[in-house]
């Protein structure tokens, strides 16, 4: 009786043990599972990061005068019939040097005919006037570029413009058209597109907007002359962003262009 009661006893101690041994060894497992994930969670992000700040260092190489359809493009569509290049100037005077490709779209309707004379008179009217009233040396470069994302074809026209003894300002002019339903996507339809959440976008927006300033008061306060962002300005409001568009591999491209009102060539992009 005796000899089983020990056993007993040392059988039910050896159970203990395992089962202590077993809830360690699952809270080990679970331990290195939610640091595995972890890690994996902050390199993702940190490859994301890296992302948008390579597109934000190359965004001026995108403007190559060219329609680039996305994966999600229609390929049935010749878009060359939508939109191309409508005036080609090329021309170097004492008091002026013009490069600028500008583009029209080509399909009549009215949204298209009101988004043609927009161009032209933000653009061509600048040109002809540097033509005929340039007293001062004057620099205007104009490129564009096109990516069609689905039924969203977006126009992206940057100017680089140098009057005389002026800061150069760097322009940027974005619209994006609806093909299948002939009208022009707002911001929140951009949104809805990509499935992303407003809270965010707007949290990231005057996170990026907080952090450029902090920077540039820096620059600011050892001397020198800097662009000093409002940071209660409307335009950082998602509803009132100046331009936006679908660029590669749709990502949403946010851009607050301080020259298109400023002698400045100052520029923040938010990308998601």
């Amino acid at each position: 009786m005796r000899n089983l009661k020990y056993f007993l006893i040392k059988n039910k101690m050896i159970i203990i043990i395992i089962s202590v041994i077993l809830i360690c060894a699952i809270a080990i497992s679970i331990g290195v599972y939610a640091q595995i994930t972890n890690r994996s969670a902050i390199n993702s992000e940190k490859e994301e990061n890296h992302d948008y700040e390579d597109l934000e260092n190359n965004f001026d190489d995108m403007f190559t005068n060219t329609i680039n359809k996305e994966a999600t493009a229609k390929q049935e569509i010749n878009y060359d019939e939508i939109i191309y290049c409508a005036y080609n100037i090329k021309e170097e005077k004492e008091n002026y040097n013009i490069d600028a490709k500008i583009p029209f779209f080509k399909i009549e309707n009215n949204i298209t005919e009101k988004i043609n004379k927009e161009i032209y008179d933000i653009f061509a009217r600048t040109i002809i006037n540097i033509v005929e009233n340039s007293n001062e040396h004057t620099i205007f470069n104009l490129d564009y570029v096109v990516y069609v994302n689905n039924n969203i074809l977006s126009l992206v026209i940057r100017c680089k413009y140098k009057d005389g003894s002026n800061p150069q300002r760097n322009i940027i002019q974005t619209y994006n058209y609806d093909i299948d339903n002939n009208k022009l996507v707002d911001i929140n339809e951009i949104i809805g597109y990509k499935n992303l959440n407003k809270e965010d976008i707007q949290k990231t927006v005057f996170e990026k907007i907080k952090e450029e300033n902090a920077q540039i008061k820096n620059i600011s306060d050892q001397g020198y002359n800097v662009y000093i962002r409002n940071e209660n300005d409307e335009i950082y409001k998602v509803d009132n962003t100046p331009n936006f568009f679908l660029g590669k591999n749709n990502y949403l491209y946010l851009v607050y262009a301080y020259g298109n009102n400023n002698y400045t060539s100052e520029m923040d992009l938010v990308i998601f």
